[in-house]
């Protein structure tokens, strides 16, 4: 796709609304941190995509959004009216979920709890 369709596209998208730049799957989105250009070429950076191949290892830690899905996950359990012992196993299973699962795994069980809860 050249530069001018893209731009044409989104022009008329950003009438509307102002999404983030993603590319990979619905629940794994990576999100464009940075481009460069060289020569008729225009690279784009995404934040920490896995690497193709890769199988069932993923080799990748957690990315800047994912964090922040934690982040709030672990805000929601803060706030919570339960007991301290209730928020202390909460906590500690977020953490064995993400030690024992691929960060993926880990942000699509977060992802269907959050969709469960709404």
């Amino acid at each position: 796709m050249k530069a001018s369709e893209m731009l044409y596209q989104l022009q008329t998208i950003l009438k509307q609304t102002d999404p983030e730049i993603v590319t990979g799957e619905d629940w794994l989105p990576e999100r464009l941190i940075n481009l460069h250009q060289l020569d008729d070429l225009l690279f784009l950076k995404f934040d920490s995509a896995p690497e193709e191949g890769q199988g069932d290892e993923e080799g990748r830690g957690f990315v800047e959004h994912e964090i922040e899905l934690i982040r709030q996950q672990i805000m929601e359990i803060f706030l919570e009216k339960t007991s301290l012992e209730n928020k202390q196993e909460a906590i500690l299973a977020l953490i064995l979920l993400a030690h024992e699962q691929m960060p993926s795994d880990v942000v699509q069980t977060l992802n269907d709890l959050k969709n469960q809860s709404s």
